[in-house]
């Protein structure tokens, strides 16, 4: 198939823009970045297929060869395999499977899973009536008193009985607001009012338990997998809309800019990798952010058409 006719539902099963999605192939990563500069007004459908294909990696089962099958022909149903007539009907369409999935229909799955696209925050209203303030690109997942986050997530409310997991820990919440940041085997925990008990699990399972009081933040990830205490700086900045760094290496600002805004960051210069940065800019306004970055280290960064930062 000509891949300019592409539908949503031909991206999401084509082995090639898997791989893309699940950032598991160099080549063809390289292959869809180029395609999407070539075909800009195709921007949509790769974050609508982007969106549903990291639903479904999340899902406990897993979605199969034939579930796959089964849910282009779903989509074929809905969209036809005639040309677009309006976005909003593709968006409609995927907005239903993404209903499908997060009920349980579509894979007989009784918890509910709500992701966030790039450059999104989402409010969430968990069953015990407390809430979730779910960052950019991540994933929340819950069932019960039962909570798995990816990506990162910040807690409030009256919590009853809520145990969160992580890949490397668990976290026992009692009545307070706390903020989770869990991304490629680096997990930190910010506690800003109550009481929670964390707990080393999965694939840092003998990393010890930890209480912590209002305040105080720790770090667990994988070379070391202890739980150390860090200081908590301007953590939770970005649940009021704002990203703020002060004296921040700048590995650390290209992590944010790589995972939730969907930027690669190429460093053809290691040794500014840790150079330090202080600054901010509105959540939903980078270019202030890389034109600071910009003027402060004399051009050093070149953002790319195809959303790529290279640090010379």
């Amino acid at each position: 198939m000509d891949q300019e006719q592409y539908t949503v539902a031909d991206l999401m099963t084509n082995p090639s823009f898997r791989a893309w999605a699940d950032q598991s192939d160099e080549k063809a990563r390289t292959h869809w970045e180029q395609w999407l500069a070539a075909h800009p007004d195709r921007h949509d459908d790769v974050n609508t297929a982007f969106t549903l294909l990291s639903l479904l990696k999340v899902n406990e089962n897993g979605p199969s060869p034939d579930d796959m099958l089964d849910m282009q022909d779903r989509f074929d149903t809905a969209l036809g395999r005639r040309r677009r007539i309006m976005l909003y009907r593709w968006t409609a369409a995927a907005a239903s499977l993404l209903l499908l999935i997060t009920t349980g229909i579509l894979f007989n799955n009784r918890s509910t899973t709500i992701h966030t696209g790039i450059a999104m925050t989402k409010e969430v209203n968990l069953p015990d009536g407390s809430k979730v303030l779910l960052n950019a690109n991540s994933t929340l997942k819950y069932k019960g008193h039962e909570v798995w986050i990816e990506g990162e997530a910040y807690f409030s409310g009256e919590h009853h009985g809520l145990k969160v997991h992580t890949g490397g820990m668990d976290v026992a919440v009692l009545g307070t607001a706390f903020n989770i940041y869990n991304r490629k085997q680096h997990i930190e925990v910010l506690l800003e009012s109550g009481k929670v008990n964390v707990t080393g699990a999965g694939w840092a399972k003998n990393a010890g338990t930890l209480n912590l009081t209002p305040g105080e933040m720790i770090h667990l990830d994988a070379t070391n997998k202890i739980m150390t205490r860090i200081n908590p700086e301007t953590f939770t900045s970005w649940k009021n809309g704002r990203l703020i760094f002060k004296n921040t290496p700048l590995y650390k600002v290209a992590a944010i800019l790589e995972e939730n805004y969907g930027f690669h960051v190429q460093w053809k210069s290691t040794r500014l990798q840790m150079e330090r940065f202080s600054g901010s800019c509105p959540l939903d306004n980078t270019d202030i952010l890389l034109a600071a970055i910009r003027s402060v280290y004399n051009d050093q960064l070149i953002v790319q058409a195809n959303h790529t930062i290279i640090f010379e």
